[in-house]
C-alpha cells in the first residue's frame, strides 16, 4: 500500500486558506458516469478537492471511480483522491475501505454517506419484493452505518470529524412509489441524531442532506413532462444540480458549520417548503 503526500492543492481560483484544507474525507457513491457526468457524490468529491481536501472515492462501479480519481489528480496535477472500490453492503468491503483511507492519507475527517439505490421493485407495499426492500434497506441505511461505524474509532482518535448522511425529502412524505426509499431515508435522519447525540461530546459532527429532485444523470433524461411535474412543485426557477448538492456537503463537513450538530437540512429548492395547492393559484 502507497501512502499519498501530504501537500495542499486546490483549484486555482480558491482562495489561499480554506475550511478544508488538508482534511481527508471518503465520499461513497461518488463516480464518475459515461455520457452522463458526475452524480452527487461525484461532484461532491469534486468540490471537497476544490476547496483543498483530498478524498477517496468509494462506489460498486470499479470504472466510475476509477475515473473520477484520474480525472480529479490530472486537474490538480497531484495525488489528491484514490478510488476504491466498495460494496458498501459487505462490511469487509467497508474495513478495507477505511484501512486503505487511513494507510494511504493517515487519517480520516470527513465521511460523506452518500450511495443509495432506488430500484425500479421499489413500489407500492402490497407488491414489494421483501428481497428488494432488504437490498434498499442494505445500501441506504446499513451502508451509512457501517462506514460510520468504522469510521469513528479514527476520528475519535483525532478528536474530531464530520459526517453528512445522504437523506432524501422522500424521509418527510409518501409517495406512490419508493416505499424502500422513503423508508431508509427516515432512518438515515434517525440514525444522523443518533451519531451525533452518541459522540458530539467527542468531537464529531453529524448531519443530514435531503436532497430534491436533482438534476444526477438519470434524473436528466427523465421525460420533459416529468421534469415538468417536478418544476412546477420546486419554488427555485429551476431544479437543483449535482453541484448545487455539492456546495451544501461541503459547507456541512467544513469547519465553517462547526456549530451544526444533528441537523437535518432539505435541499430541494423550496419543494417541501410550500403548501400542496399553491401550484394550483400559480397556476390560475
Amino acid at each position: 500500500m502507497f501512502r499519498l503526500p501530504i501537500e495542499s492543492i486546490r483549484d486555482k481560483g480558491a482562495l489561499s486558506m480554506s475550511a478544508l484544507d488538508e482534511k481527508i474525507a471518503i465520499v461513497t457513491g461518488a463516480t464518475d458516469i459515461v455520457d452522463g457526468g458526475l452524480n452527487i457524490g461525484g461532484a461532491t468529491a469534486t468540490e471537497l478537492v476544490a476547496r483543498g481536501a483530498r478524498v477517496v472515492v468509494a462506489d460498486i462501479n470499479e470504472d466510475g471511480a476509477t475515473r473520477l480519481a484520474a480525472r480529479l489528480n490530472a486537474e490538480a496535477d497531484g495525488k489528491v483522491a484514490l478510488a476504491v472500490t466498495t460494496d458498501i453492503r459487505s462490511e469487509d468491503d467497508i474495513r478495507r475501505l477505511v484501512a486503505t483511507t487511513v494507510e494511504a492519507f493517515g487519517r480520516i475527517d470527513i465521511v460523506i454517506n452518500n450511495a443509495g439505490i432506488f430500484p425500479g421493485g421499489d413500489g407500492e407495499i402490497a407488491d414489494l419484493e421483501v428481497e428488494v426492500w432488504d437490498d434498499v434497506i442494505a445500501v441506504n441505511v446499513r451502508g451509512a452505518m457501517l462506514l460510520t461505524k468504522h469510521s469513528l474509532p479514527v476520528m475519535l482518535e483525532n478528536g474530531a470529524g464530520a459526517i453528512v448522511n445522504t437523506a432524501s425529502t422522500h424521509s418527510f412524505a409518501g409517495d406512490l412509489r419508493l416505499t424502500g426509499y422513503g423508508a431508509s431515508k427516515a432512518a438515515l435522519n434517525a440514525l444522523t441524531m443518533y451519531t451525533a447525540t452518541q459522540y458530539g461530546g467527542r468531537g464529531i459532527r453529524c448531519n443530514a442532506i435531503c436532497p430534491g429532485t436533482t438534476l444526477s444523470p438519470p434524473a436528466a433524461k427523465m421525460p420533459a413532462e416529468v421534469q415538468g411535474a417536478y418544476k412546477r412543485h420546486t419554488l427555485n426557477p429551476r431544479l437543483n444540480t449535482p453541484k448545487d448538492l455539492a456546495r451544501a456537503f461541503a459547507f456541512l463537513a467544513s469547519d465553517d458549520a462547526s456549530g451544526i450538530n444533528g441537523a437535518i437540512l432539505r435541499v430541494d429548492g423550496g419543494l417541501l417548503a410550500h403548501q400542496p395547492f399553491t401550484p394550483d393559484f400559480v397556476d390560475m
